[in-house]
């Protein structure tokens, strides 16, 4: 198995590969913004990997779909999503997507939904899709159960940055219980939507309690933010705390 991370550019979101001996997958895609630029990254890195097999998306948002189309069209790939996020894509909304905030188009396309517990062999590994709703409807986490590899999305946006809840289709008490998921599944690498990977049990298990703990704190407050945190733009899709968790 192998697997790279490509940090994503500006507001890009990471962009993921995960071959196995047969063939190859990408996760997220980052905006449309440096879609030119992505291809060409990704391209240099997959010269000896296995064949492309399809492009999957932890949710809709413009920062992680808005490269899909393009790569999709270049690649002759499907692009896989949540049901829920299908007709975002289909339709290139601009609500849902949050693509409106970052003053941009969204590319429609035309995802197939996955099924529920969907998995891939691409020869020796094994990928399943488990949903992991909060942060929008259709977020899901991508899980390799052989080596407890986890790759999360915007569940968790950024080590020590708690994701947002109020975006469109978000829903806190269902971050609650995706991040109480990811604790159980105890993984000993994650890989997040925007920021570095955590290796280690003790690191994830830490890091995944901080953000149970503050959730459990924001249901308590009836969803409001801490006041005395920065605001976030409206770009952003995570917290920043204050003071900084460490």
């Amino acid at each position: 198995m192998r697997i790279l991370r490509l940090p994503g550019i500006h507001h890009d979101s990471s962009c993921v590969i995960l071959s196995g001996e047969e063939s190859t997958v990408i996760i997220d895609t980052g905006t449309s913004w440096y879609q030119s630029n992505l291809q060409v990254r990704l391209e240099s890195r997959l010269e000896e990997a296995p064949p492309l097999a399809e492009i999957l998306l932890t949710h809709c948002h413009f920062d992680h779909a808005g490269a899909a189309a393009f790569l999709a069209a270049a690649w002759d790939l499907p692009v896989r999503i949540h049901t829920e996020g299908v007709g975002s894509l289909e339709r290139g909304d601009l609500f849902t997507t949050w693509a409106s905030r970052f003053d941009s188009d969204m590319p429609q396309l035309n995802p197939v939904p996955f099924e529920l517990n969907e998995q891939w062999d691409l020869g020796g590994t094994v990928v399943e899709v488990l949903e992991s709703p909060g942060h929008t409807s259709d977020s899901v986490i991508f899980w390799v159960a052989e080596r407890r590899i986890a790759i999360v999305g915007d569940t968790i946006p950024k080590p020590g940055h708690p994701v947002r809840w109020n975006q469109p289709t978000g829903c806190l008490p269902d971050l609650r219980s995706s991040i109480a998921a990811l604790l159980v599944l105890d993984p000993l690498v994650m890989v997040t939507g925007h920021g570095e990977t955590l290796h280690g049990e003790q690191e994830i298990r830490d890091e995944l309690q901080k953000h149970l703990t503050f959730y459990d704190e924001r249901i308590e407050a009836k969803g409001e933010f801490p006041s005395d945190w920065p605001r976030p733009a409206p770009t952003c899709s995570w917290l920043t705390p204050e003071p900084p968790w460490t």
